[in-house]
């Protein structure tokens, strides 16, 4: 009869509800609270300021008068970037400070409960409430993700943007090595760029990380890969630079991912997504010289329906962009759209360890000779800067509106870009993409290092990121309303993402962190081989699920908002926990014996 517990199914085929008997008592969320030192936070949209029965017209100003500042956003565990993934799927669960004060306010699919943790303690605590009371479980640092992955209703909310510890090492020893690693900085999950960029700015150093100083730097950005538009051709992506990470289990348990140790959940969590394998409390990062650097820009204004801007202005920018590349000068090509009938293209350069203006600019026009008697007419600028960090940190990190966006990107490939007609093949999708006002297509500079490393980088990235020249990212603006929402998923879905896809079908790769978030067959877009391997690494650290994301590993197993298991996988679910039990009922026959 003792072996009777070894069969119990104890996971659910559903999460614990508010309504439901298995909901924590309030005497539970109070120990709860107690036991992360009273940093539990009962949350509501940061609207409900500027709606009945709770207006408060003092603070629904200030309200409005911040609510497009990115780092004050990141700050709030009620809000994330955009109104796109606070927002459910009806008026009624919305919560926009700047619609009608009666205009009820809903709590859409911001979480009910925040944990505020201020240490790793915290978040062993946090996920131990969530694992034991089966409630719905996200974790936000500063809510910059496009496909809505740290909100979801009736969850609890892990908010890691208070994990904002700094060190330098001169070289730093991973835990099991014999020898140092070489210069490197450990961050907390809260660490957003353009503090880490401050930070290594005062000392000498850069980390390969993203253009916008309020994305996090430890957490999905870089475990979606880290793309970085100007220094991932020279360093790598972020994923390849990741020494050691710190993380919290789905069994609560704080513990130690790199080259020595756990080492699947290293691979994992290199490239596998966040939000998904575990919490990460800290990573430790090789850094680089923060060297000066010339930054030139050259761009070409013309009519969208001139096939000379797109065949003579854009070709031109790409075979610049593809000379210079060949000469290891990583760059990006913008495109968007400066009226309702013009197009702008702008190409920037990135001449490191050069420190004279004239000289970054006289090899850009020596490329660009081509289109002196093209009747375009184009500008070219250069400026110097003595860190490349301070390029970087010049992102503004206010919204200019309160629209919000969705995302979708590609690949093109080295045989692509490099073929006799790849430029122009480029240019001609381009030309056919539908954008409007506040609409963006920009290149990623992949190749060089990227290249380079993928007989050493053991990474969970899709293996075609090693075989690739460029990351073309599309960012579509959404205006606020519900049928605004819906209206761009289908049009990204089913007009964008398939022109897109269209420049280079035998290369169907995307980027997560800039990806559709309806993806349909995001296993393959995202990982291809390599999904297999990180799903089975994500059954041995979380069998039952405890981490479920939107395009996820692992959340072809759950419904959208990852409350319930599908049928399908639950059959399997108890299938493996059986054959679990089984094993262990044998080998303890076995002992007896």
């Amino acid at each position: 009869m003792s072996w009777l517990p070894l069969l119990r199914i104890s996971p659910s085929s559903c999460r614990c509800r508010p309504w439901e008997a298995c909901w924590p008592s309030e005497a539970e969320w109070v120990s709860f609270n107690e036991s992360i030192g009273g940093n539990l936070v009962n949350l509501r949209p940061v609207g409900y300021v500027c709606h009945d029965p709770t207006f408060d017209p003092v603070a629904c100003n200030t309200l409005r008068s911040l609510e497009l500042d990115s780092g004050w956003r990141a700050s709030q565990p009620g809000a994330l970037q955009h109104w796109l993934w606070e927002s459910g799927q009806t008026e009624n669960q919305t919560c926009p400070a700047g619609s009608p004060r009666e205009m009820p306010c809903g709590q859409g699919r911001i979480s009910l409960y925040s944990a505020t943790v201020t240490s790793a303690t915290h978040v062993q605590r946090a996920v131990a409430f969530a694992k034991k009371h089966n409630i719905r479980l996200v974790i936000k640092n500063t809510g910059h993700d496009g496909s809505g992955r740290s909100a979801s209703p009736d969850s609890l909310q892990i908010h890691t943007h208070l994990l904002n510890r700094i060190e330098y090492h001169s070289n730093f020893l991973a835990n099991g090595s014999a020898g140092g690693s070489g210069p490197a900085v450990t961050i907390g999950a809260g660490v957003m760029h353009g503090d880490l960029y401050a930070r290594g700015a005062r000392d000498g150093f850069i980390v390969v990380g993203g253009e916008c100083p309020t994305v996090g730097a430890a957490g999905g950005f870089l475990t979606g890969g880290g793309v970085s538009s100007f220094l991932s051709n020279l360093r790598g992506l972020a994923v390849d630079n990741v020494l050691e990470f710190q993380v919290v289990t789905s069994e609560g348990e704080l513990t130690t991912a790199n080259h020595y140790r756990n080492q699947a959940l290293f691979w994992a969590l290199r490239g596998g997504g966040g939000g998904t394998f575990g919490v990460i409390t800290q990573v430790s990062l090789r850094v680089y010289p923060d060297d000066p650097a010339v930054v030139s820009t050259a761009s070409i204004t013309g009519r969208r329906t001139n096939e000379l801007f797109w065949k003579e202005g854009v070709v031109g920018l790409l075979a610049t962009l593809r000379a210079l590349n060949r000469e290891n000068i990583p760059g990006q090509l913008i495109l968007k759209p400066s009226s309702a009938r013009a197009m702008e293209a702008m190409l920037t350069l990135y001449f490191l360890n050069t420190t004279v203006p004239s000289d970054g600019k006289g090899r850009v026009l020596q490329h660009l000779t081509p289109l002196n008697g093209s009747g375009l007419h184009y500008s070219l600028s250069s400026m110097f800067q003595a860190k490349v960090s301070s390029e970087l940190r010049m992102t503004p990190d206010r919204n200019p509106d309160d629209y919000g966006i969705l995302q979708g990107s590609v690949l093109v490939s080295n045989e692509l870009f490099n073929s006799p007609n790849g430029l122009f093949q480029l240019a001609d999708t381009f030309a056919k993409v539908p954008m409007r006002a506040g609409d963006i297509l920009f290149t990623s500079n992949l190749g060089g290092r990227v290249a380079s490393v993928k007989d050493i980088a053991d990474t969970a990235m899709h293996p075609a990121w090693r075989s690739s020249a460029q990351l073309v990212n599309f960012v579509r603006t959404v205006e606020p309303t519900i049928d605004g929402k819906k209206s761009a998923l289908n049009e990204l879905r089913n007009t964008q993402m398939p022109i897109l896809y269209s420049l280079d079908p035998s290369h169907r790769v995307s980027y997560l962190n800039l990806g559709d978030p309806n993806e349909r067959d995001f296993q393959r877009v995202y990982w291809g081989k390599n999904y297999d391997r990180l799903y089975r690494v994500k059954q041995d650290v979380d069998k039952d699920g405890l981490f479920i994301t939107r395009l996820g590993v692992g959340s072809e197993d759950w419904d959208e908002d990852g409350m319930c298991r599908k049928a399908r996988s639950l059959f399997s679910h108890i299938q493996q926990v059986l054959l679990s039990s089984t094993k262990k009922l044998t080998m303890y026959i076995s002992l007896a014996q």
